[in-house]
């Protein structure tokens, strides 16, 4: 869940009304401190293309996604297997929602099976069975009338600090009332620039069917319009966040500079195979 929480929280802020994107674009390099201690990202901007390519720890590239505002695409880049994937936002959406069907489906069966094998054994040994699978059953999804949106609270906080060479502010984020996370905003990178506002509410329109709004998941708010969250992207790009709720881990920039990116770094390398997208989730 880290790196889908890495690439949504670069993109989360990024909604608010920009000028015309400038000629130069953003290079930004972050590390993970915490659960996945070392890992390091480094995520590209430029003329509505954003590229995160996430690091071994030798330094060697392992995955990219590279998003694609203009064309509406996302390309993933397997450099272990020498292969890559380009969709449209539209499929990548439809083929991913298929995937947690399936999940969900394969699941549900193998409880089945599990009922089904556990019809004979003593009642107090069976009684344990069916604790043990209840406590490891996803809750079920609240009907629509008990559906209630989380209450996300944004406080400014008087705290300060220089991170990567730039100033910056803390913000935290509480959801019904409890931390969920803290942000440390830089208005020196002006990152978000780089992505036009309607397009980029076209690709988070998509997105958003994939995100539960309630029961389970619902401390995942995903990309929702209605976020107070997105309205920091004015205060500046995220160098330092904090996710409270995955045991304390912190994603923070260690440099970013602002140059002119070649179209080539938007693509996958030459010799690479390419595969359907299917094909890329199966392996």
């Amino acid at each position: 869940m880290l790196l889908s929480r890495v690439i949504a929280g670069t993109i989360i802020a990024s909604t608010i009304l920009w000028p015309v994107p400038a000629k130069a674009g953003w290079v930004i390099d972050q590390v993970t401190k915490g659960a996945g201690e070392g890992a390091r990202q480094q995520v590209v901007l430029q003329a509505n293309r954003m590229k995160t390519l996430m690091l071994g720890a030798d330094g060697e590239p392992v995955t990219t996604f590279i998003l694609d505002l203009n064309a509406q695409t996302i390309t993933q880049v397997d450099y272990v297997k020498r292969q890559y994937t380009t969709t449209t936002v539209q499929e990548f959406g439809q083929v991913m929602q298929g995937a947690m069907e399936a999940a969900s489906e394969h699941v549900a069966k193998a409880m089945e099976q599990m009922k089904e094998s556990m019809k004979d054994m003593p009642p107090e040994q069976r009684k344990m069975m069916e604790e043990m699978m209840r406590s490891h059953m996803p809750k079920s999804q609240p009907t629509t009338v008990d559906c209630q949106e989380p209450k996300v609270e944004l406080r400014k906080t008087g705290q300060q600090a220089t991170i990567a060479g730039y100033q910056a502010v803390r913000y935290d984020v509480l959801i019904d009332g409890k931390p969920e996370s803290e942000l440390w905003l830089a208005k020196g990178i002006a990152a978000w620039r780089e992505l036009d506002p309607q397009k980029l509410e076209k690709f988070a329109a998509e997105m958003a069917k994939l995100a539960p709004r309630c029961g389970r998941g619902q401390r995942q708010r995903g990309f929702r319009g209605d976020d107070p969250a997105w309205k920091l992207a004015n205060e500046g790009y995220p160098v330092r966040t904090v996710h409270q709720s995955d045991g304390r881990v912190t994603v923070e920039v260690v440099k970013a500079e602002t140059r002119t990116v070649p179209a080539t770094e938007f693509q996958p390398p030459a010799g690479f195979a390419r595969k359907t997208f299917p094909e890329m989730m199966q392996h």
